[in-house]
């Protein structure tokens, strides 16, 4: 049996960074057949209000070959949605809505929001997703074999490279995180189906009882307000 994974990396990597320098920058030219891919994905991922498929995880310490694993399902929905739990029975969720993103683990429990800048936001690999042609300025995107891209930021940054192999509907197969200091966090996606709502309980994950959220996104939201549930295009 697999130990749950505890990491904040595990999940929040994903999101949040769901993006360090490579040595040269490959011209745009030679980036096309990659952007075709990406923007690929950015169209499939707005057919549907929402997608959700289950997950497999490996998480793999930086000079490992073998790390902890874990089963989950995400919802996602464009621009920029997404919901993660992990577990069985859920022990730990994660929730990005806007520029919003809750970590909850139940085990602790404890429940951590952090709000993006706008320098964060235009480096993490989902900016590159909801505006394709713009992620030159940002990223050195490269093709992977014939179904997949990778990312590399041009500045450093939380992650040093992204993976993303696509199934022949244009959704996620799999998805690779490299962090700077050479962690692997694999994702490995089931079949996608189409939803016409958000998971229940909406996009962030709501605080374990009892336990108030930390972070700067906690005290930019305020206790009032409460969007979860909404889709928004």
């Amino acid at each position: 049996m697999t130990r749950p994974i505890r990491r904040r990396e595990g999940l929040a990597a994903v999101v949040a960074a769901v993006g360090v320098v490579l040595g040269a920058v490959v011209p745009v030219e030679a980036q096309q057949g990659a952007i075709t891919l990406l923007e690929d994905l950015a169209s499939a991922l707005r057919e549907r209000p929402v997608w959700t498929a289950p997950y497999h995880q490996e998480f793999v310490p930086a000079g490992m070959t073998a790390g902890e694993q874990v089963e989950g399902e995400v919802w996602v929905a464009w621009p920029d949605r997404a919901h993660f739990r992990s577990g069985s029975p859920t022990v730990r969720m994660m929730g990005l809505d806007g520029r919003l993103v809750r970590l909850v683990d139940l085990d602790l429990p404890s429940c951590e929001e952090h709000q993006l800048d706008d320098d964060e936001w235009a480096r993490i690999p989902l900016a590159a997703v909801l505006d394709p042609q713009s992620a030159v300025d940002r990223f050195t995107v490269l093709e992977l074999g014939d179904r997949g891209f990778a990312l590399a930021p041009r500045r450093p940054g939380g992650v040093a490279r992204v993976e993303v192999v696509l199934r022949p509907d244009n959704l996620p197969l799999e998805v690779v995180v490299i962090d700077p200091q050479g962690a692997t966090n694999r994702l490995e996606f089931g079949v996608w189906t189409a939803l016409a709502q958000p998971p229940q309980g909406g996009w962030l994950p709501l605080a374990p009882a009892g336990v108030q959220c930390t972070g700067e996104g906690a005290a930019v939201r305020g206790s009032g307000d409460d969007g979860r549930g909404r889709l928004r295009r």
